[in-house]
């Protein structure tokens, strides 16, 4: 599970997501894990905590969908630019220039959220070492990228 922790590290465009829940929560829970001094206890804890996130952002207990419910109201950089772009195009304004490598930044970190969106308790349970009760989450495998294409499309509209 170490290269969800650097997924989740490696967000630039969407990097406020990482202190917002449940990622906030999930890395938490991937970094005690993955320390080796860290008790079964504390593990256990932290992956509760994130559990209990999912559960209080979404009755139906999806982490995709919490997820991506903190995906559609992230403000961000290219977001801003997207907005003030749609501003510009109805006022005449001549549009900013977004750079492809931005443009790159986006549809590959899109993808990387469809991949966390898609972990599911059974990909972490291993690392709890610990065979009696775990709470479980689902993942109905949102596709980020396609819906937040969607929802920018829509803005631009």
């Amino acid at each position: 599970m170490a290269e969800l922790i650097k997924d989740i590290y490696s967000l630039a465009i969407f990097g406020g997501l990482r202190k917002r829940e449940p990622l906030a929560s999930l890395s938490r829970f991937l970094k005690v894990a993955d320390e080796g001094s860290a008790s079964q206890n504390e593990i256990i804890e932290a992956y509760a905590e994130f559990v209990n996130s999912v559960y209080r952002l979404r009755p139906d207990a999806d982490f995709s969908g919490a997820l991506w419910d903190a995906l559609k109201t992230d403000e961000n950089a290219y977001l801003n630019f997207k907005k003030t772009n749609a501003m510009r195009r109805r006022t005449g304004e001549p549009e900013l220039k977004i750079s492809r490598m931005m443009e790159v930044s986006v549809e590959r970190e899109l993808d990387i959220l469809t991949r966390i969106g898609n972990t599911s308790y059974i990909n972490l349970q291993s690392m709890l070492f610990f065979d009696g009760y775990i709470a479980q989450f689902k993942s109905t495998g949102i596709d980020m990228k396609a819906r937040y294409l969607e929802l920018l499309s829509a803005l631009e509209n």
